[in-house]
């Protein structure tokens, strides 16, 4: 494989994973979720679930600002931001939907215009990737505590196979 294919299957399967799979499973777990169960500390001086998903848009916002190479508008003091806005299950779904939808339109200028790939962008998208899915971990983990209940993603479709398809058979090249 060849450095612009290889370019191109990272950038699809990060795009995919992102948007696909971590997007769908966030979207199942928040849906119908009180405010309590949102915006309660598991344990004292826990980040809270809809403080997390405020901190993964922080973390999809500041890889759309490296993407376009505006790192020095990173802010400080992003690993302490888990903030409480009082949001519903819609609103946080909207807000990390909103975000994905920028960073979704940078990765398709990757993609598409064939916007040169350089090793620091690989890292970043690796990072936020490894990131999303560690916070998403962390949110189900804690929504199927609360409601007492499994999602079993895996067995109703929302798996490697399925992510897998979506990724061979897009047609964004």
């Amino acid at each position: 494989m060849n450095n612009e294919a290889f370019s191109k299957a990272f950038l699809k399967i990060t795009l995919h994973r992102m948007c696909d799979l971590y997007f769908q499973k966030l979207k199942v777990t928040l849906s119908g979720l009180s405010q309590n169960d949102l915006w309660a500390e598991s344990y004292e001086d826990s980040n809270t679930i809809g403080g997390i998903v405020l901190h993964v848009c922080e973390h999809i916002a500041r890889s759309c600002l490296r993407l376009k190479n505006l790192e020095n508008e990173l802010k400080k003091g992003f690993e302490n931001y888990f903030p409480h806005e009082n949001m519903n299950s819609q609103e946080l779904t909207d807000a990390f939907e909103c975000q994905l939808n920028e960073w979704k339109s940078i990765m398709y200028e990757f993609i598409k215009q064939g916007r040169p790939l350089n090793e620091e962008h690989i890292h970043q998208l690796y990072h936020l990737v490894e990131h999303t899915g560690y916070h998403l971990g962390q949110i189900i983990d804690r929504v199927q505590g609360n409601i007492k209940k499994k999602f079993e993603f895996c067995s109703n479709g929302l798996n490697e196979t399925y992510l897998r398809n979506k990724i061979e058979s897009d047609n964004i090249m």
